[in-house]
């Protein structure tokens, strides 16, 4: 067994016994083809938690700032995340995105821009999760993931057994028609739609 698959193993285990995880939809996800993971981010932990519960491997991008530290620079390359620099374009994190997405893989990234420290419902995300995806020509995953925040808020190192919940969307399809500027900032809707109704979803069931 490779080690990112022996580790996802591992984190899958622990979700199921530690935080009694609740996974919603999972039926939706595509089991092949390129495909753009989105989800809400309110943790440092989200995307290896949404990354081990999946049935196929993510390639998360994350901040540069996380390959600083010893611990995540481990997990991140054994998830085999790529770096952004969020402070300007980063045209390397762009190429290294649709380089996956033209081998049919799968891309993963939160387009809030970072972590929310509060659970307020989404606001705005940016639009280079738009902007990969009609790239790529590659559909968009919603993913909501709730429960992380309370099991490792931000600035703690202990990992709490708050309840986990990932829900899977529908499938969004990159826009056909129009000027591109005005398919990305469709599609961008789009996903802000998707993950405010997955966030409505998970209040009616607490």
């Amino acid at each position: 067994m490779k080690t990112s698959s022996l580790l996802k193993w591992i984190i899958r285990m622990f979700l199921r016994l530690y935080h009694r995880i609740e996974v919603i939809g999972m039926e939706k996800f595509p089991r092949e083809g390129a495909a753009l993971v989105v989800g809400n981010h309110i943790s440092y932990i989200d995307p290896f938690y949404i990354g081990s519960m999946l049935p196929r491997h993510v390639h998360f991008m994350a901040k540069a700032e996380a390959w600083r530290f010893r611990i995540t620079k481990f997990f991140l390359d054994i998830f085999q995340a790529f770096p952004v620099n969020r402070e300007k374009a980063d045209i390397q994190a762009i190429r290294t995105a649709l380089h996956y997405l033209q081998e049919q893989k799968l891309v993963g990234l939160f387009p809030e821009g970072g972590i929310r420290e509060d659970v307020a419902p989404l606001q705005e995300v940016k639009q280079g999760a738009a902007f990969l995806a009609l790239k790529g020509n590659a559909p968009v995953v919603p993913i909501y993931l709730s429960g992380s925040e309370k099991a490792l808020p931000v600035g703690k190192i202990w990992i709490r057994p708050s309840k986990i919940r990932i829900i899977v969307g529908d499938l969004i399809l990159v826009p056909e028609t129009g000027t591109f500027r005005e398919r990305q900032e469709y599609l961008s809707k789009q996903i802000l739609r998707a993950l405010q109704d997955l966030r409505k979803s998970v209040e009616q069931t607490d």
